[in-house]
């Protein structure tokens, strides 16, 4: 006989302290904590939260931490207390971590003494936070002493349509945007989760994605509970702890963006380590660069690679690659995932065959309720039954999914539209790049009538040197005249936010 069916990520948390009590729940810098213990630390946090501070149901808590055993212990006390997880980028300037503190409209604060100079930068403005709470931190209320209050709780009772976490996007089209996620669509998540990445009790996930990031708040925290399987905690996405972390934990599933493993395979250090606990990468944010994923089925054969997609805005993961389409279809993102529907639209919402190129968009019933203090904000982007993206893609003929960027990044050269990353792709075909962005700038002097030019933003393998002269004699004969690049720039790195995605606003 089947039991009752869960209503709420909190449901899953004690579901797994109840089975495997003794069962790692977390792995932190050399420490074990058993679901037994980190019940204990999670239920005295929540209770302080709610005796101590005031904290009602409902109500959001603001966390601005890096990664730490600590944010893991304040999301499920959070959780547990009936608030909801108001997660902040620690990476924001002062402006932006001013907004974001603010729109949270949260009164209590926990943050950690590694991030505590970029969050004070913005606590003048933000005079809705009432209380803060530190790890590691000289400043506030030490956080340490709410784990050993154990006063007298009962977890909340939570309705599947109460939010449960506000992820902010990443402003990269304007003022972030605080994502509503209720616990029904967590729920939802987990189980696309699984059908993606093939998630087991046995796992033990590497976590070195942001903890702020949708990744590890819709995915990560609540499957592993769900499963009642480990998460590892990486403090920092540094190459040798990452290697060390494999080792010594047995690490089974590392889910990152591309250039987190571009680096990994860089030189001969990973052949050198113990990986034979691992069976899956997963990545996303932008494609994986085909010798990236030659060098690791090289040095990882038993693993498995898929790419994956999803946005803040969706609920779950909407599309993976298997493994086997990695290198014969490294430019998509694949297909879509069981119960998730999507449509490629021409202007009019009409869905377009396979082979256009048109707007991408979901089933309203695959995308978050609306944004945080914004309502009506989503309907904005919602015509009939689809949510737009704004991202411009097409099917092949098997159902393959291609994103190709923003509706709004479509380059206008004298009246030719030219894709990014059409023109990405056959730059990185050439020998010694080791990545590429492609945006429009605008056109000034004699060329002021083309509207925009585009411009390449390279970056060399290490010991490769290329000129523009090659850039643009390696594009010629393979892109039209008007796709050519007309400027070449040549850096070290290329900026980016915390899902990997190139931040192409800071290149013009």
């Amino acid at each position: 006989m089947l039991g009752p069916e869960m209503e709420n990520i909190l449901e899953y948390w004690r579901a797994s302290v109840e089975r495997f009590p003794l069962k790692s729940a977390a792995l932190y810098e050399g420490e074990q904590y058993s679901y037994q213990r980190a019940d204990g630390l999670t239920r005295s946090l929540a209770g302080a939260l709610r005796e101590q501070f005031g904290l009602r149901a409902g109500q959001p808590v603001a966390i601005a931490m890096p990664n730490c055993i600590e944010y893991f212990l304040a999301y499920w006390a959070i959780v547990r207390a009936g608030g909801i997880v108001a997660a902040v980028n620690t990476r924001l300037g002062p402006d932006e971590m001013a907004y974001v503190l603010a729109d949270t409209s949260a009164h209590i604060l926990l943050t950690h003494g590694r991030v505590w100079e970029a969050v004070a930068a913005g606590l003048n403005d933000a005079t809705n936070i009432q209380h803060v709470i530190a790890a590691e931190g000289d400043d506030a209320l030490a956080f340490a002493d709410l784990l050993e209050a154990n006063p007298d709780f009962e977890d909340a009772q939570l309705d599947p349509q109460a939010p449960a976490v506000i992820a902010y996007t990443s402003g990269t089209t304007g003022k972030p945007k605080g994502a509503i996620m209720r616990h029904r669509d967590l729920l939802f998540n987990v189980k696309m989760c699984l059908a993606a990445h093939g998630f087991r009790h046995e796992d033990v996930h590497m976590l070195a994605l942001p903890m702020f990031h949708c990744t590890a708040l819709y995915s990560l925290l609540p499957s592993s509970a769900y499963l009642g399987s480990t998460l590892a905690i990486a403090p920092r996405p540094e190459k040798r702890e990452l290697l060390d972390l494999i080792e010594s934990a047995k690490i089974t599933t590392f889910l990152g963006p591309p250039t987190l493993f571009a680096m990994l395979a860089m030189g001969d250090e990973l052949a050198k380590r113990d990986t034979s606990s691992l069976r899956y990468l997963g990545y996303a944010g932008s494609p994986m660069h085909p010798n990236t994923i030659r060098r690791l089925r090289e040095l990882l054969p038993h693993v498995e690679l898929r790419n994956f997609f999803g946005l803040t805005e969706t609920i779950s993961v909407t599309h993976v690659l298997p493994s086997p389409d990695a290198l014969s279809h490294a430019e998509s993102v694949g297909k879509p995932l069981p119960e998730v529907r999507g449509i490629v639209a021409d202007p009019n919402g009409n869905p377009l065959p396979s082979g256009e190129t048109g707007e991408l968009c979901f089933h309203r019933s695959n995308v978050i309720s609306d944004y945080w203090r914004q309502p009506g904000k989503l309907q904005e982007n919602v015509r009939g039954e689809w949510f737009r993206t704004g991202d411009l893609a097409h099917t092949d003929e098997d159902g393959y999914l291609y994103v190709h960027g923003r509706e709004k990044d479509v380059i206008i050269v004298g009246g030719e539209n030219v894709l990014a990353p059409e023109v990405e792709h056959v730059i990185q075909e050439l020998p010694g790049v080791r990545e590429v962005a492609v945006l429009g700038v605008e056109a000034t002097g004699i060329r002021a009538y083309l509207g925009e030019l585009v411009k390449a933003v390279v970056v060399c393998e290490p010991g490769r040197t290329l000129t523009e002269r090659d850039i643009k004699r390696h594009c010629t004969g393979r892109l039209a005249t008007y796709q050519v690049p007309q400027i070449v720039e040549f850096r070290e790195d290329l900026p980016r936010n915390p899902a990997g995605k190139v931040l192409k606003r800071e290149l013009k």
